[in-house]
């Protein structure tokens, strides 16, 4: 029986590129499989080296995010489409799987609305109006279905297109949980530098190995809680189950979350 993943690659610095492309090699010649990667280490890096100086928003609630003004947008693009897809692409190539590179934006594969990005500065709150990010509302599931099937796997940058054709940056692992609900999707596997959810972050042996969604967010906290927010909306889309585990190790040190 042939099943449907979506595989997520995280990109923070940590993240074995080879381990993830040996992974998603292995299940793609059976199975049918999509994998969303990240770019925000690439992306410092590249910010880096252009001299592009990187801001660090905070919204009202809390949370923290880079600032995507115009000029970091195309460095993300740079970073997402120039070397994550590139050597995606060529390492499951090199392990004779059929990858095409595609980013949101082309033929409008990713649907998405501009965010109203709202930051705290000093003791004001500010509505940052050339901010460039925004949230997934459609998936041009005809075009990306033409991609799938055993032996091959589209490899999606998280670039999305705006209801005003403007490009956008999007969250990789929302990305993923979307792409997921429109395909039908058996599983979500958003793999990441951590072997799962841990109670205690410093604590690697703290793995929570099964748990709901409703556990998951209470214990979440840092960049998992947009993992668990994704995982919520895969398995509210009708996925089956979101597995967050490590790319490399053994396969059954994981978290696994259910409704």
């Amino acid at each position: 029986m042939t099943l449907r993943a979506v595989i997520k690659a995280g990109g923070s610095k940590g993240v074995d590129r080879d381990a993830v492309a040996d992974m998603v090699a292995e299940v793609a010649r059976l199975d049918e499989i999509v994998l969303v990667h990240g770019a925000s280490a690439e992306t410092d890096r590249l910010a880096a080296a252009l001299d592009v100086p990187q801001e660090t928003l905070r919204s009202p609630s809390g949370h923290e995010s880079r600032r995507t003004d115009r000029r970091t947008l195309e460095i993300f693009a740079m970073a997402a489409l120039g070397v994550e897809s590139f050597h995606y692409v060529e390492k499951l190539q090199q392990r004779g799987i059929d990858a095409i590179a595609l980013s949101g934006i082309s033929g409008r594969l990713l649907v998405a609305k501009k965010k109203d990005v709202r930051a705290v500065k000093g003791d004001k709150t500010l509505l940052l109006r050339d901010d460039y990010t925004g949230k997934v509302e459609a998936v041009n599931l005809p075009l990306l279905t033409q991609f799938i099937g055993p032996g091959r796997v589209p490899v999606v940058a998280p670039l999305a297109l705006s209801t005003e054709n403007e490009a956008l940056n999007v969250d990789g692992d929302r990305v993923a949980a979307a792409i997921a609900v429109a395909i039908d999707a058996d599983a979500l596997i958003i793999l990441t530098s951590v072997p799962g959810l841990l109670r205690d972050v410093d604590d690697p042996t703290s793995l929570v190995a099964e748990t709901t969604v409703a556990e998951a967010e209470a214990l979440a906290t840092g960049r998992m809680k947009v993992k668990i927010l994704a995982a919520r909306e895969a398995l509210e889309g009708g996925v089956d189950e979101v597995v967050i585990r490590a790319p490399t190790g053994d396969p059954n040190v994981r978290t696994v979350i259910r409704s």
